[in-house]
């Protein structure tokens, strides 16, 4: 077995890089045991923002409307001092600028739509059309009613009716007393495909291209040690360091999830990285074959494992991903892993 404890010899040589890959997952991880459960929890809550609205018109109708923004939103009344104004939403401490026109309470009740109001706000904001959203559902429901008859009195009433009067959203959670398994146990396996083949190519790899240079090779050519001996002890020494990345996952695994570790969907999980442990293995073997240096190891380890990781859904959630980006997702193993994550 000189081969095989040649290979656990270098193997200890070349510990710090994967120690350094193994101590970072490891501090993530337990990062993300400590914050996402609440994270996958959270309930979605309608936000105050900071609104400022410039009443030209003082009508029934615009203070309809700035009553109902001060329902939902702080509303400051505007002091007519622009670059001020300009100043608080550049530094965000004003979210969204209305100015109700003169002629507002006309134009409405004479149906047009167009340049009711005008805003100002960050281009772009996603805050910004939330308010967008909410002005013109009031406007067209204030409308629909003084276009069925009412008086603007009565449309104002009901207008402020029927909105209140939205039913509340249920939100399914997903927490581990109302499911057969915590979701929050499967984003422990999210990144996996990515430190598998970091870690494989910065700590396995190199041993390999170590052991087919330098002399090495050749000399155990001149022994009489038969080829297919060296071959299997080389492949037992892989498999062994392989298994023993796997394991210590595992038991950090074990360690964080304590109740959910054995349920169904868990232990499905756990043989899906194991699967792709099995790919992450033939290919820093495949690689190691070429030879490479560190440094060329270390780049192919950044282009395979983040390429992979942003084309499968490691990075980013495959429902944010294009259609011909998964197409080619597709024909990588981390794709699928992913998927089959994602499901259970």
């Amino acid at each position: 077995m000189q081969v095989f404890k040649a290979f656990f010899h270098i193997a200890n040589k070349r510990k710090h890089a994967a120690l350094i890959y193994l101590g970072i997952y490891s501090a993530i991880t337990v990062l993300l045991a400590l914050t996402g459960q609440d994270s996958y929890n959270d309930n979605f809550q309608a936000s105050a923002l900071a609104v400022s609205v410039a009443d030209e018109d003082d009508s029934a109708a615009s203070q309809a409307l700035t009553d109902y923004l001060a329902s939902i939103h702080t509303v400051n009344e505007f002091d007519g001092d622009k670059e001020t104004l300009l100043d608080q939403i550049y530094y965000r401490w004003l979210n969204y600028s209305l100015t109700i026109p003169a002629g507002f309470e006309e134009n409405l009740l004479a149906g047009e739509t167009d340049g009711l109001l005008s805003k100002m706000t960050i281009p772009g904001s996603t805050r910004g059309h939330y308010v967008d959203q909410q002005i013109t559902q009031y406007i067209q429901t204030l409308q629909l009613y003084v276009n069925s008859g009412c008086t603007l009195e009565t449309a104002i009433e009901k207008t402020n009716a029927s909105i209140a009067s939205v039913p509340e959203v249920s939100v399914v959670s997903f927490h581990a007393d109302e499911a057969s398994t915590n979701s929050t146990v499967f984003y422990f396996f999210q990144y996996m495909p990515y430190i598998f083949i970091a870690i494989l190519f910065a700590g396995m790899a190199p041993i390999l291209v170590t052991m087919d240079g330098n002399g090495l090779k050749e000399r155990t050519s001149c022994s009489a040690l038969p080829s297919g001996k060296r071959t299997g002890q080389l492949a037992l020494g892989c498999m062994i360091y392989s298994l023993a990345v796997w394991v210590l996952f595992m038991l950090l695994y074990f360690g964080l999830y304590r109740e959910d570790a054995l349920q169904i969907n868990s232990l499905y999980a756990i043989l899906n990285s194991f699967v792709f442990l099995l790919f992450s293995t033939a290919t820093a073997l495949l690689v190691s074959r070429f030879s490479p240096d560190d440094n060329v190891l270390n780049m192919l380890a950044n282009i395979i494992g983040m390429g992979m990781s942003f084309l499968c859904g490691v990075f980013v959630p495959q429902s944010m991903l294009s259609g011909p980006v998964l197409n080619v997702a597709k024909f990588l193993p981390a794709y699928w892993y992913i998927r089959a994550n994602n499901m259970l």
